[in-house]
């Protein structure tokens, strides 16, 4: 081989040698550079400083696309700005680069919670409850889509597992009686409530669910007694007055069904439900009367149709009371 051409040889493979090392290291230094932004928005974040800490996180990507830890920090703190689009955005990009992620699934579940795409949530916490079955956030949060869906089978599946996992689960227990509420289920539906409450002690939310159920099973009497609970903890709990206004109604007990639903309107004059079930204690106490000949019987009937009438104005689309409304008002 002639010197010249030797020569020529040796120094294409010392080019080539060089471009190499070249290009190594500026994809050395393009994902030390992404690391260092990822360190910096930790350290953004922690301090409190969101903004800052999304664009060294946006920058981090762009260098290194593929950068699973940096989409998955971003979409923690668009959470915590509530910005769920972007969050969604973000998670998504975490679990296509890592599909084994179970933060990031969960994450892609809270987000798609948020922004009500029960369907999206349903099938990200799903993911989550395959990666790490000892979650009972997750159990529950699949549950919670589902019912939210209209899907009760699937909402009761999840949330029993979800209670197997954590029966101290006050929660768990309460969505369990919605659960069991929505599927007609009164009986299991009154027992996971008060399992729930045994938890959580007084927990006004949890007794109203209770006292639904108990009306849903007619049972007046029990319904009654935690309704009146309720209103000992929240005074101006205006839909438990209405609520309890309704009970004595069904136990014959006019007058105190009429005082309780004075205090519902009281607190909400817009509830139309309430001034319906008011007019409704008035008629009672007419009639009453009105078979007594009592010339009070009449004041009652006026107060019954004043009500009406609000209730009415305040929701047209009811045909019965429109009718019954017009049968006493001649």
């Amino acid at each position: 081989m002639p010197d010249k051409f030797r020569c020529f040889v040796f120094q294409s493979l010392l080019v080539g040698l060089s471009l190499a090392f070249l290009a190594g290291c500026q994809q050395s230094q393009k994902k030390n550079g992404a690391i260092g932004l990822y360190v910096d928005a930790i350290a953004l974040s922690d301090g409190n400083d969101p903004n800052q800490a999304i664009d060294k996180l946006q920058q981090a990507v762009e260098k290194k696309p593929d950068f699973a830890l940096a989409w998955s920090l971003m979409g923690n703190i668009y959470l915590r700005q509530e910005k769920y689009p972007q969050g969604v955005n973000a998670f998504q990009k975490a679990t296509e680069i890592n599909p084994w992620s179970f933060e990031d699934y969960r994450g892609l579940g809270r987000a798609y919670s948020l922004m009500n795409d029960n369907t999206s949530s349903a099938k990200a916490f799903a993911k989550a409850c395959q990666l790490d079955p000892q979650s009972t956030e997750v159990w529950c949060g699949a549950a919670g889509s589902y019912y939210k869906l209209g899907d009760y089978e699937a909402a009761l599946k999840y949330g029993q597992s979800a209670q197997e996992l954590n029966p101290s689960d006050s929660e768990v227990s309460k969505l369990l009686g919605d659960i069991y509420t929505a599927r007609k289920d009164n009986e299991m539906a009154i027992d996971s409530y008060k399992k729930a409450l045994q938890i959580d002690g007084n927990n006004p939310e949890i007794m109203f669910s209770l006292a639904v159920a108990y009306l849903q099973s007619e049972k007046f009497d029990p319904a009654k007694q935690v309704l009146q609970a309720i209103v000992v903890l929240q005074p101006n709990n205006a839909e438990a007055w209405r609520y309890l206004g309704f009970v004595c109604l069904k136990l014959k007990e006019v007058d105190i069904a009429t005082t309780n639903y004075e205090k519902a309107v009281q607190l909400n004059p817009d509830d139309w439900r309430a001034h319906k079930g008011l007019g409704v204690a008035y008629m009672m106490k007419y009639q009453t009367l009105k078979s007594f000949d009592n010339p009070e019987a009449d004041n009652y009937k006026n107060q019954a149709l004043i009500h009406w009438g609000k209730s009415l104005d305040l929701n047209p689309a009811q045909n019965n009371l429109l009718k019954l409304y017009r049968k006493y008002v001649k």
